[in-house]
């Protein structure tokens, strides 16, 4: 086998369905397929055939989007024997040995990578940049293509969102929800940690790469401290910690479709959970209820086939669930006749609900990296350069389930709030209580990372190259989600809102300067580390420009179908604390979208999360008829 790049590995091993748990070098056999369906195997063809019978395509509940929080909802609803579930989902099952394989499965910009890709529009307070923006298109969405960090966010994210005024939703009432979903290997003694769950995740308490020890001795001297745990409620709302990986204990990637979709317990199901792939849902279908309307069922199409002009429905007995995430629900919603009234009209759409909160305030973490370069063998690029290498790590991985395809791009990661950096970059906090972290007040608005790779989009020198990526966690810009066209086919328009509220260079300005002042301690300590792309000093002038020239999205979109009380006023909302949809019966939505607000945090564990508190919620509602 001659293989000179990762994407050369990719290639070859893309094909290959997933290895048998006890015979590495065996990987087709023992195997079984996937069961899933058609679009024409769980609908029925539009106009709808009345000598068809309605219970052929009728279902207790529809999930439209098998991503992040489609597929926990699915698992949850289906173990009731009771209740039919049908899972729609726009991208393939595409379940292959190298879609496990943490460091290729994060490649994505490989040729046969699961993640979509599109530019937003220009963002005028960005120098008009636009920046690519990313989600997964497969059964597991964006946990087939992430980093695979597990970070729930403080105390104070939560009570923050119960502060708002939705109840039920503060750390206290969600923290059991993030518990039952999960099964930790590194931290199975603590009490606020899940151990029984089907979702795995472990630690990576050593580094591959060598600056980084250099980097938590910096760290250090400015008073910010290791903590085992950074998901423990104790946090303090400043610290540094080892992070949790969404690996299982073959060093799989464990995305959501594996931990609760895997093809064992949908065949075991398949009699009442129906998995759609490749399809496309058009719309959801809205009939009038008195002063209300009501969700009946979605509208459908295969994505790729010689069959996509063809129509589908599939009707719904209680309730329709959008779990398209951020960018797809209120994309749905709109389609449907559900958003800002003007922008419907605009798109020739029959406005059904003038809901203006759809597709707004969305928040993403901003990210800006000042870029070192490194030993070669001291970087992941080492992989790029070294076919040498790559064998041996291919065969490590193979055979033990370790080595560098087995790690996350990042293993540690430091939580800060800004105001507590002083003008030296030193942690001071007045008193105690500053570190608190379940009080709202106290959330961090930095995460300060360090990273053995490229985050930019220069070229890459002949030489490794390590990150020390800043990111505002707490942005108060927003930005909106909007349909480019009524096709359904056509991705919508995304403003990510970058620095419409300028506030938010505050927390970049002092991370950098953070960076600035690691970067000089780890070459005094004797490690050389080289500047490549940097700030030419630190004024907030130079840094400004620099932000705006070099900013990156973190790809945690939330908050477009946001939960509150109100459709309009001074804080209009999509959702109400159940989950519904305001005015509109039958119809809910479940995923990052519903955010109040962003959490500074990874936003995967925390869409899980609210999937596991939705599975409750609609277990409830049918329970009493409501």
């Amino acid at each position: 086998m001659a293989v000179e790049t990762v994407a050369s590995v990719y290639a070859y091993l893309a094909p290959y369905p997933p290895l048998n748990e006890h015979d590495l070098f065996h990987p087709l056999h023992n195997m079984v397929a996937y069961p899933e369906r058609k679009p024409e195997e769980v609908g029925t063809t539009v106009p709808v055939d009345p000598q068809v019978a309605p219970e052929t395509y009728t279902y207790d509940y529809i999930i439209v989007g098998g991503g992040t929080a489609g597929c926990v909802l699915a698992s949850r609803l289906s173990e009731d024997p009771n209740v039919s579930v049908l899972l729609i989902e726009q991208g393939p099952v595409a379940d292959t040995w190298v879609s496990r394989v943490p460091t290729i499965s994060s490649n994505l910009f490989a040729k046969d990578s699961l993640a979509a890709h599109w530019w937003s529009v220009p963002m005028p307070h960005a120098d008009n940049r636009s920046l690519g923006v990313m989600r997964g298109e497969a059964l597991g969405g964006t946990t087939r293509i992430n980093s695979m960090f597990y970070t729930r966010g403080t105390p104070g994210d939560y009570n923050h969102w119960k502060a708002l005024g939705n109840e039920g939703w503060g750390y206290e009432d969600l923290e059991p929800y993030f518990v039952k979903s999960e099964k930790t290997h590194s931290l199975p003694g603590s009490k606020h940690r899940g151990k029984t769950g089907v979702w795995e995740n472990q630690q990576f308490p050593v580094s591959q790469y060598k600056a980084v020890p250099y980097v938590h001795r910096a760290l250090q001297k400015v008073g910010i401290e290791r903590h085992p745990d950074l998901n423990s409620p104790s946090m303090p709302a400043a610290g540094t910690g080892t992070l949790d990986i969404a690996e299982d204990t073959k060093y799989h990637r464990h995305s959501t479709d594996r931990a609760f979709l895997p093809a064992k317990v949908v065949l075991e199901r398949q009699a009442r959970l129906k998995i759609c792939t490749d399809t496309l849902v058009t719309r959801v279908e809205l009939i009038p209820e008195g002063e209300e309307v009501r969700a009946t069922g979605v509208h459908f199409e295969a994505t790729n086939s010689r069959k996509a002009w063809k129509r589908y429905f599939a009707k719904v007995r209680k309730e329709v669930v959008l779990c398209g995430g951020a960018l797809g629900s209120p994309q749905v919603l709109m389609l449907s006749g559900l958003g800002p009234k003007e922008h419907l009209e605009s798109k020739g759409i029959a406005v059904i609900r003038d809901l203006p909160a759809v597709g707004s305030y969305l928040q993403d973490h901003i990210g800006v990296p000042l870029t070192f370069e490194v030993p070669i063998a001291e970087s992941l690029h080492i992989l790029e350069v070294s076919p040498i290498r790559i064998v041996k790590e291919l065969l490590k991985y193979l055979i033990t389930g370790r080595g560098a395809l087995s790690y996350p791009f990042q293993t540690a990661s430091t939580f800060i709030p800004s105001r507590l950096l002083d003008d030296k970059s030193i942690v001071s906090p007045k008193n105690p209580s500053d570190l608190d972290a379940s009080i709202p007040e106290n959330r961090p608005d930095i995460e300060f990372m360090y990273i053995g790779n490229n985050c930019t989009d220069a070229d890459i020198p002949r030489t490794g190259l390590f990150t020390l990526l800043s990111a505002n966690i707490r942005p108060k810009s927003m930005g909106s989600v909007r349909l480019a066209s009524s096709n359904p086919r056509v991705r919508p328009d995304i403003d990510l809102g970058y620095f419409h509220d300028p506030e938010d260079y505050v927390p970049l300005r002092k991370s950098i300067r953070l960076a600035q002042r690691v970067a000089v301690d780890v070459r005094e300590q004797g490690y050389p580390l080289k500047d490549f792309i940097v700030p030419e000093d630190s004024s907030d002038e130079v840094l400004d420009a620099y932000i705006r020239a070099n900013l990156r999205t973190c790809f945690h979109y939330t908050s477009t179908c946001r939960m509150g009380a109100e459709t309009h006023g001074a804080r209009p909302s999509v959702v109400d604390t159940q989950l519904k949809v305001h005015g509109v019966k039958g119809l809910r939505v479940c995923d990052a979208s519903v955010f109040p607000e962003i959490v500074g945090a990874h936003t995967m564990a925390p869409t899980v999360m609210v999937a596991e508190k939705c599975a409750d919620i609609l277990r409830a509602a049918s329970a009493s008829g409501s």
